[in-house]
């Protein structure tokens, strides 16, 4: 039994981090279509969205036939899938890209990643109990690093621009959302499922506010096969990898395994888009993943 546990959470462990692996090369493909192929954020979203919620239900159509739609049969089921569709992803999405629109993708992945303070804090409301000394350390270091980011240090000079920490805070707020809600749906519906009919969902209310069929932007080979990647590798990969793995090693630590995705998009945009991070930046980052990683072996150790 233990050695099932076991292998259950490495399956789990791996699944997130390549989902964080993906997110992060995604947001710096997404920067790159905005800034060189003049692409908008709400169009990419909007595309990503239903193209890849798309593919996946007709991959589980194949496999499942009408048990695709059991989801919507329930009250309870079809409101969580709602909340899920425009919280969790559109929503999130779509706050986490126009981040990056408007600063670069490291940074908008740092802020995104508040969400692990977020659901500890969620968690301590919904637990009615004082958090611990290790706990208010680690909200102390995610509080600084935030200030550091976006402040530079004073409170007279704001190194990130305020539509970026708004909308990357307002990400970390839906990601709460979609790492919290899907529990129950986990446990009577694949991740593939909800991922389908989530992405779907979303795509269709975010379509509302952009022609999807008015293409911006400069279009060439280049640009198709960016936005072919960021619908697969940036979309239908890891969306599924870390619902699954949600389903293996809980929301907590799903949260904090995915952080990978920070060190990703940065490490990506040093190498991809020649993204220069000042002293601060780094400084500012390395509080805010320095809080999530005690945070998770926090975590363990209550296990």
């Amino acid at each position: 039994m233990d050695r099932r546990i076991g292998d259950k959470q490495r399956s789990g462990i791996c699944l997130v981090v390549l989902a964080g692996l993906c997110w992060g090369l995604s947001g710096v493909t997404g920067k790159y279509l905005f800034t060189e192929k003049e692409l908008t954020a709400v169009w990419l979203v909007a595309l990503r969205l239903t193209a890849g919620g798309a593919v996946i239900l007709i991959m589980c159509w194949r496999r499942q036939r009408q048990r695709i739609l059991d989801i919507w049969k329930q009250k309870h089921s079809a409101a969580d899938l709602m909340i899920i569709s425009i919280f969790g992803l559109a929503a999130c999405q779509l706050t986490y890209f126009l981040a990056i629109q408007y600063s670069n993708p490291g940074i908008a992945t740092v802020l995104h990643y508040l969400a692990p303070s977020m659901i500890l804090l969620f968690c301590l409301a919904v637990e009615k109990r004082k958090p611990s000394v290790l706990e208010i350390v680690v909200l102390l270091m995610v509080v600084a690093g935030v200030f550091i980011l976006a402040a530079q240090g004073s409170v007279k000079h704001f190194g990130v621009s305020k539509k970026a920490l708004l909308f990357g805070t307002a990400s970390a707020v839906f990601l709460s959302v979609y790492n919290l809600k899907p529990e129950k749906l986990l446990v009577r519906f694949s991740p593939a499922v909800i991922a389908g009919w989530g992405m779907s969902v979303g795509g269709v209310i975010l379509s509302v506010f952009t022609n999807v069929c008015s293409v911006p932007g400069i279009w060439d080979f280049e640009t198709g096969v960016l936005v072919l990647g960021v619908v697969v590798y940036g979309t239908i990969i890891p969306f599924c990898c870390y619902l699954k793995g949600v389903s293996l090693i809980g929301p907590v630590k799903a949260s904090m395994y995915s952080s990978i995705e920070p060190l990703t998009a940065a490490l990506f945009s040093v190498l991809f888009l020649g993204q220069n991070f000042r002293k601060t930046d780094v400084l500012g980052m390395a509080c805010i993943i320095a809080g999530i990683c005690v945070l998770a072996l926090l975590e363990k150790s209550e296990k």
